[in-house]
Order: structure tokens, then C-alpha cells, then sequence
């Protein structure tokens, strides 16, 4: 017996005849047994052996339980669809019905009214009403009057509302021709208004779109027609010296048009044209002869012009616009003109950097003092044109600066380099234009000019239309500062080979104490730049430029001196032929300079250096602390407007606080400013001091080295061994009682004649200066030079008193780390012991690390005489209170016969003096 299989067509009624069997049978039980009941076999017979497939029953079972799944997921389906249709329909019906309870309510009470309105109407005219005869009650004959008077009323005024109508609308027919003939009879008032009547007539086509623009055409074509004769009249009314009722006639014409913007646009273009012609002469920056002027000196000259101009309008402007519209009006009227010049502030300022190169940035400060000290001038023109028109109240935020004298403009030095063009468009005659916004601002500031500002509230966009042209110079101060020196110091460096100051002996380290003080000067005049240009922003890039000038004339002047002393300490030693320390002609004020006395003075002069670079730090960290009144201003009571002496608007500070220069980085050095700012030129100066040291000590260990230098070559280092063999039976005889070689007694008698030497000049303050930097004292308890100068300029005052600024902390690190207070000077005693301790052990270096492993062969003679030379060596030494490690492990190793020498190769490996002393020996594993 097989299961039919259900198909996609049959799906529906199956499903439809399984539910309705569910529903007919009250149990599970039933309801399975009356639906497999067609599908179970016959009972069996008894005699039957096997019984029937069950596989039918289970595929019925299996597909029974299918659909049951399938009815259960749609129920459940369904119920859930039920629920959320019931949930998002119950609050909505809350709703409904009290809107519809509202709704009733509010038609309760109009029906109410419409029935006591029909009851009323009703009760005039009933019959009963009438008196005998067919006459109307009083009543009826008074609402009937009413209602008569009423309509006629409506009437009347619709009747009056079309006449006016139709007449507005006859006029537009004759419109043309009245403006023209007024125009012609220069009626110019009657023409504004007859205009200003024929806009207010416009709302009569509001529904009429064609109508509307015909008309909006011909007002606007008339409006232009009025501006342009009206204006051109207003042009002569301006050019009088009594016509200021006649420009006031011309304003309110322009206001009846709806066109102030426009008429102010005439007023500026006209009083402004001396000014516009003025800026057109021609600069030397710009291609003109040399008997031109550069824009530096021009500026102070035009910013005067304008000072008189806007001085002329304070009287001028109240007595043609609204006087508490003057502050704006004036401040529009400077913004208008700076928006108007031709060329461009911009281009003219990218003509100096093209023209100047890299020499530019002197010719941009002074343009940027002119420019800081004439917002000041007409910041105070405003603040007395607002005391004058709205009883005595300044504009806000901004400091009292009193008016500039049109010949107080100044300008100082300043620098710049090349950087592209960012014109301003100008404004046109008829109306202001939206200015150009330098790249370098990261926010906009500019708002729209406020034609009706409240008193004491003046639009501050004129500041940033005067200062934002040289924003992008400021931005790139770092280029501009670092080009700037580098020129100067090429100057410097051709007028110093020039006057011939690389001399020999003293006058070579003369002529650095003058080069440094003249760098000095050019450092703080950038300094000064700085301040100046900046206000202080750009103070990261300046250390930087300065840092780095600094070093590289550090590192010039270390070649040229050391260079310098050598080559005379090199020809000395060809002219004398020294083979022992001479410590005589060391008279200080004798004529023989010789390059002992040479390498003091190198010291002596480093140490003036030092000091100059300690106060050069001392001013650039005065400075920084300074500079922290600009990264907190702020408009209004915060800003005093002063800085560096001189007057200056809170707008030229804050376009440098949206710069690029205003960054994390900058704060983070004004707000906790480091010990060591200038850490290159510090590093370059160590390295100065101490290879002069080292210079100083080759001088010193001169006629030593040199007898060393013949060490290697003596003949007892391969003298054959004394063997006297008469026979089979003879034996060696060493030699005993052997007397150290003539240049290790020299060189031992040299180190201790030190003491002596140091004796006379262990006082001098070169000597003991800088002990830390000396080779081989690391961990003697000595600092570094630059370490003894303090990093303040309190301290460095204090520590002047002193007769020395040699301290006596510990520093043997490379990069120097300022010490902030004073320290007393070394003792003599210090002083010569720690000098002949480093001389020593640098004699002691160059013997165990050159002279030594130069011997190419050595014989047992040989070898007993280096021990003999090395003890000898070691004993005076440590006379001297010095231990060298290395000379002691020559000994030990030389001391050792072949067995043991294998022995301790095998054990130490093949490297050092094992190494060495095999290979002279002629020894192999």
C-alpha cells in the first residue's frame, strides 16, 4: 500500500481537511486513529505466517508530521502578527477616540449656534410679528436696516480696495515715462519715491507670476537707469566742500530704492580715490628704477594718507548717514578701500619676497610694523568717532588706543623668502565683494558687515582684512628665518676672510671672540624679528633657526682654530726639532706665542664663548615667558592692547592664534619651558672644548709622543740571545741587573716633570675650566663645562662673583645637562692632579694602543728588557697616583714563558695583548 504523494496544488485542501479533522476529534488518540485508519492493512489471518509492510504507515507518519510543522509555524506566525497589529493599534485608538469625543463636543456647540441663529430668524418672521393691518414689527424693520447697512458697508470698501487697484495698475502705464522725466529734471527724491510707490504696488500681481517678473524687470531696469545719473550727480556733490546736504539728499534717494550697499558703494569709491591713486605708485620691488621706493618706505607714507583721509570722515559721515551707524560706516569704509586697491596687498607683498629673495624677511617686518601701528591709528579713529555719536562708549573688546598721528607711522627692521600669490579681489564700484580667505587660517572669521550695528558693536572685519595679507608670510616664518640667517652668516663669513682674521697663534682665537659677539648681534636681532613678526608664535622656529646657526658656526670655527694652532704647533715642531718638554719662553707676556700657550688661550676664549651662549639661552627663555600673554589673550578685558611698546588691536593677534604657528608644541615649550633649549649649539660647543683639550694635552705631550714614536724601532727588541757554547756541555748565562731603555726613562721623567709644570699654571682659570670634558675622567667627580653655567640668568649673576665658573659636580655625558645653580671654583690642587691624571693616562692609551703593538719582533733579551721598561713605567705612574689597567696586563703577559702563553690562549681565546705578544715572539698554538 503506497501514500500518495502531496503536490504544490493539493497543499491548501490537505491543510484545510487536517484542521477540520483536529477540530472533530476530541483527543490525540482519536484524532490519530481516525486518520490512519484508511491507511492500516486488514487484520491478519491467523493461518498467515508473515505480516504486513509497515513501511507505509511510517512514510504517512513522516509526512503527517510535516504538515502538523508546517500548520504550527504558520499559527504561530499568525499570532505573532496579531499581537504587533494589537500592540501599534491600542495607543493609536486611545487617540482617536478622544478626538473624536473633541470632535463632538466642538459640533455640539455649532449646532447649538446654528439653531439659536435659525430660532432667531425664525422668530422675525413669524405672523405674529406683524400688527393688525399687515404692518412689521419694530423689531423686523431694525434688522432688515442692519442687515441693508451692513451689505452696503462691504460694499463701499471693495468698491474702494478695486479703485485703488485699478489705479496702482493704470500706474505701472505711465511709470516709465514719469521716472524718465524726473531723471531729466534731476528730480532725484521724486524719482525714488515714485519707485518705492511702485514697489509697494507690487503685491496687487503676486498672483499673476508673468505680471510680477514683466514689472520686477522694468522697476529693477529703472532703479539702474536712477543709480547710475544719481550717482553720477552724487560723484560731483562729493567732490564739494559744501555739498554734504546735497549727499545726504542722495542717501535717502537710495534708501527710498532699497539700495544702500550700492549708494555706499559710491561714497567709498569717491572719498577713497586719493587713497586708490596713491597706492598705485610704482616700487622698486616691482621692476621700477632704483630711484623708486621700496614698499617699507612707501607704506609709512600712504598709511599716513589714510590716517588723514578717515581723520576728514569723522565729521563727514555722521552728517550723511545715521550717526549711530558712524563707527560702521567708517570701519566699512577703510575695509571697502583696502578691498579695492590695485594691485593687491597680497601681490605686492609676494613682489618683495620675489624681489629680495632671501633677504626679504627685514623688508616684511617693517611692512608689519607700519601696518600693526595704522590699525591702532584707525581702531582709535573708531573708538572717538563712537565717543562722539553714541555718548562715550568704545567699541567692545577692544583696548582705549587713542588716535594715531598720521606721522607717528614707524617701521624697525624686519626679513622674507618666496611664497605664492594669494590676491584679494577688490571690491566693485557698485558693491563690497566677499574678500579671499588665506589658506593659512583654519577657521573663518569674517562676518558680514552689520549695517545697523548696536552701540559700541562695530564689525571687526576690516582687522582681518588688513592683516590677513600677511598671514601667509607669518605662517612660513620658520623658511623665512632659517634662509634670513644663513644669508647673514654667509655675509659675515666673506667679511671675516676678507679682513684676513684666520690668523695663527693668538689672534686666530682673538678673532673668534669677535665673530661670536657679531653673531650674537644678528641672533638677537632675530630675536627681535621674532617678537616683532610674530608676536611671539613663532618662537619653536626660531630656537630651531638658531639652535642651528649657532651649531654650524660653532663647528666652522673648531676646524678653522684647531686647524690653525696645529699647523703652527707643526711647524714649530719642524723649526725646533723638540724631543723633550721644554718649559721654558712660557712667560704669558712674552712675544713667542707657542702652542702651549696657544691651547690656553683656545680654552680661555671657549670659556667667554660659553658664557656668551649661557646669556644668549637666558634671553631667548626671558623671552618664551613673554610670549605666554599671546597664547592667552583674549578679546575684551584679557587684552590691554600693548605689546613690545607699542599699540596694538586685539585682530592682529588673532589671526596668529588660528595660524598654523599656534600648536601643541609651541604651548608645550612656553608652558614648561626645558632646562636646555639650545641643545645643538651645547653639543657643538662640547665637542669645540673638547677636542681643544685634547689639542691642548698633544702640545703638552709633544716631545713625549715623539720619543715614543722611536720606541718600536729599538735594536734591543731583536738582539740575538747571549749563548756561549765552548761544547756539548755549555750552558746559557742571562744577563742580569737591566736598567730601563733610555726613552721609557725619558717619558717617565717627562710625567713626572708635569707636576712641575702644573705647578706654575695649575692656576689658570683655561686649566680649570670644563675638567669633566678632559679624556679619561669620567667618574673623577668633575662636570662638564657647560654644566658650570647657570641656566638661568639669576644664577649666571650670582655665579659672576666667583673667580671662577668651575664647579665641582659629575658629568662625563656627551650631551650637556645645565646644572641651575653655582658651584665654587676647583683648587689648584684639583686642577693639577686631574690634568696630569688625564695627560697620563692619554700617554698611557697611545703607548698601549700604538707603540706597543708596533714592535714586529721580540727576542727573550727583548722580552726581558720590556718587562723590565714596563715595570719601571708603571712605578712612576703610580707616583703620579694613576692606574691603567692595560699597562698592567702588558706586563703580566709579557712576563710569561711559551707553555703558559698557550695555556692562557687556549683559556682567553686568541684576542688583545695574548695576540699581540704571540706574534711578536714569534709564538703559535
Amino acid at each position: 500500500m503506497s501514500i500518495p504523494e502531496i503536490g504544490g496544488d493539493q497543499r491548501d485542501s490537505s491543510l484545510s481537511a487536517l484542521t477540520s479533522s483536529i477540530d472533530n476529534n476530541p483527543s490525540p488518540v482519536d484524532f490519530l486513529n481516525s486518520l490512519l485508519a484508511p491507511l492500516l492493512p486488514p487484520s491478519l489471518p491467523s493461518n498467515e505466517a508473515q505480516p504486513p509492510s509497515l513501511q507505509p504507515i511510517d512514510t504517512a507518519l513522516n509526512d503527517l508530521l510535516t504538515q502538523l510543522s508546517l500548520l504550527s509555524q504558520d499559527t504561530a506566525s499568525a499570532i505573532e502578527q496579531g499581537m504587533s497589529d494589537v500592540s501599534r493599534t491600542v495607543p493609536r485608538l486611545g487617540y482617536d477616540l478622544q478626538f473624536m469625543r473633541e470632535s463632538a463636543s466642538g459640533l455640539s456647540v455649532s449646532l447649538g449656534m446654528v439653531q439659536g441663529r435659525v430660532a432667531r430668524q425664525a422668530d422675525y418672521e413669524m405672523p405674529n410679528n406683524k400688527f393688525p393691518g399687515g404692518e412689521e414689527s419694530e423689531a423686523v424693520k431694525a434688522f432688515r436696516a442692519l442687515e441693508k447697512i451692513t451689505h452696503l458697508d462691504k460694499l463701499k470698501t471693495r468698491l474702494e480696495s478695486a479703485r485703488d487697484t485699478l489705479r496702482e495698475a493704470e500706474s505701472w502705464s505711465t511709470l516709465e515715462s514719469e521716472i524718465t522725466t524726473l531723471i531729466s529734471g534731476k528730480e532725484y527724491a521724486k524719482a525714488g519715491q515714485r519707485l518705492a510707490e511702485a514697489s509697494r504696488s507690487m503685491v496687487v500681481f503676486k498672483n499673476e507670476p508673468a505680471e510680477w517678473e514683466e514689472r520686477k524687470r522694468l522697476l529693477v531696469s529703472l532703479g539702474d537707469e536712477l543709480e547710475r545719473v544719481a550717482g553720477e550727480a552724487l560723484r560731483d556733490s562729493l567732490k564739494k566742500d559744501d555739498g554734504v546736504d546735497e549727499v545726504r539728499g542722495f542717501w535717502e534717494v537710495f534708501m527710498d530704492m532699497e539700495r544702500e550697499e550700492e549708494f555706499k558703494g559710491w561714497y567709498f569709491k569717491e572719498r577713497g580715490r586719493e587713497l586708490l591713486e596713491a597706492w598705485k605708485e610704482p616700487l622698486v620691488e616691482e621692476g621700477q628704477d632704483e630711484h623708486s621706493l621700496k614698499l617699507s618706505d612707501f607704506l609709512p607714507k600712504f598709511y599716513s594718507l589714510v590716517l588723514q583721509t578717515l581723520s576728514a570722515e569723522l565729521s563727514y559721515i555722521p552728517l550723511v548717514f545715521i550717526p549711530e551707524s558712524a563707527p560702521s560706516i567708517l570701519a566699512s569704509f577703510f575695509q571697502s578701500t583696502l578691498d579695492s586697491l590695485d594691485p593687491s596687498f597680497s601681490n605686492r607683498l609676494a613682489a618683495v619676497a620675489d624681489y629680495h629673495g632671501p633677504g626679504a624677511l627685514p623688508e616684511l617686518v617693517k611692512a608689519w610694523e607700519a601696518t600693526v601701528d595704522l590699525g591702532a591709528g584707525v581702531q582709535g579713529l573708531i573708538n572717538k568717532v563712537i565717543f562722539n555719536t553714541q555718548g562715550g562708549l568704545l567699541s567692545g573688546g577692544v583696548g582705549e588706543v587713542e588716535a594715531e598721528s598720521p606721522t607717528t607711522i614707524s617701521t624697525s627692521p624686519g626679513i622674507s623668502s618666496s611664497s605664492p600669490n594669494h590676491p584679494i579681489p577688490r571690491a566693485n564700484s557698485h558693491s563690497q565683494s566677499k574678500r579671499h580667505q588665506s589658506i593659512s587660517r583654519r577657521f573663518s572669521r569674517a562676518p558680514a558687515v552689520s549695517l545697523s550695528p548696536s552701540p559700541g558693536n562695530v564689525d571687526d572685519a576690516w582687522e582681518t582684512t588688513l592683516y590677513e595679507p600677511f598671514l601667509d608670510w607669518q605662517s612660513s616664518y620658520s623658511s623665512l628665518e632659517r634662509r634670513y640667517l644663513e644669508t647673514e652668516v654667509a655675509d659675515l663669513k666673506a667679511s671675516w676672510e676678507k679682513a684676513s682674521m684666520k690668523l695663527g697663534g693668538k689672534d686666530v682665537v682673538s678673532g673668534m671672540i669677535s665673530r661670536t659677539a657679531e653673531l650674537k648681534d644678528r641672533l638677537e636681532e632675530a630675536i627681535a624679528r621674532c617678537r616683532i613678526f610674530t608676536f611671539g608664535f613663532g618662537a619653536l622656529h626660531l630656537i630651531h633657526a638658531v639652535d642651528t646657526c649657532i651649531s654650524r658656526f660653532y663647528n666652522d670655527e673648531r676646524t678653522a682654530v684647531l686647524n690653525s694652532a696645529k699647523s703652527e704647533r707643526d711647524n714649530n715642531k719642524q723649526k725646533n726639532k723638540v724631543d723633550e718638554l721644554d718649559l721654558d719662553g712660557l712667560d704669558e707676556n712674552g712675544g713667542d706665542w707657542s702652542g702651549w700657550q696657544v691651547g690656553l688661550h683656545i680654552l680661555d676664549s671657549l670659556q667667554k664663548v660659553a658664557e656668551k651662549l649661557a646669556v644668549m639661552e637666558d634671553e631667548l627663555k626671558a623671552e618664551l615667558g613673554e610670549y605666554g600673554k599671546m597664547l592667552k589673550a583674549q578679546k575684551g578685558e584679557k587684552w590691554d592692547g600693548e605689546w613690545d611698546g607699542r599699540k596694538v588691536i586685539f585682530g592682529a593677534v588673532s589671526l596668529l592664534q588660528q595660524s598654523t604657528l599656534n600648536n601643541a608644541d609651541l604651548h608645550a615649550l612656553i608652558v614648561s619651558t626645558p632646562s636646555t633649549i639650545l641643545t645643538q649649539s651645547k653639543s657643538s660647543l662640547l665637542k669645540f672644548i673638547r677636542e681643544s683639550q685634547i689639542h691642548l694635552q698633544q702640545t703638552i705631550l709633544l716631545p713625549l709622543l715623539t720619543q715614543l714614536d722611536t720606541y718600536p724601532s729599538l735594536a734591543v727588541w731583536t738582539k740575538s740571545d747571549k749563548q756561549t757554547k765552548t761544547g756539548s756541555g755549555e750552558l746559557y748565562v742571562p744577563q742580569f741587573s737591566l736598567s730601563p731603555t733610555d726613552v721609557i726613562t725619558r717619558t717617565s721623567e717627562g710625567l713626572l716633570d708635569l707636576l712641575r709644570v702644573f705647578e706654575v699654571y695649575g692656576g689658570e682659570k683655561a686649566l680649570g675650566w670644563s675638567l669633566g670634558s678632559l679624556p679619561f675622567v669620567e667618574g673623577m667627580g668633575h662636570i662638564v663645562a657647560l654644566d658650570c653655567l647657570s641656566s638661568s640668568r639669576k644664577d649666571k649673576e650670582t655665579s659672576v662673583s666667583t673667580s671662577d665658573p668651575m664647579t665641582t659636580a659629575t658629568s662625563s655625558s656627551a650631551s650637556p645637562a645645565p646644572i641651575p645653580s653655582p658651584f665654587p671654583a676647583p683648587t689648584p690642587e684639583t686642577i693639577q692632579t686631574t690634568w696630569i691624571s688625564s695627560l697620563t693616562l692619554s700617554l698611557l692609551s697611545h703607548f698601549t694602543s700604538h707603540t706597543l703593538p708596533s714592535i714586529q719582533h721580540l727576542s727573550r733579551e727583548g722580552q726581558a728588557q720590556l718587562k723590565e721598561d714596563l715595570g719601571y713605567l708603571e712605578n712612576a705612574v703610580r707616583a703620579l697616583d694613576v692606574e691603567w689597567s692595560e699597562l698592567g696586563e702588558w706586563g703580566r703577559v709579557v712576563e710569561m714563558e711559551e707553555e703558559e702563553w698557550r695555556e692562557n690562549m687556549r683559556r682567553e681565546g686568541g684576542e688583545g695583548v695574548l695576540a699581540i705578544v704571540g706574534r711578536m715572539r714569534g709564538w703559535k698554538i
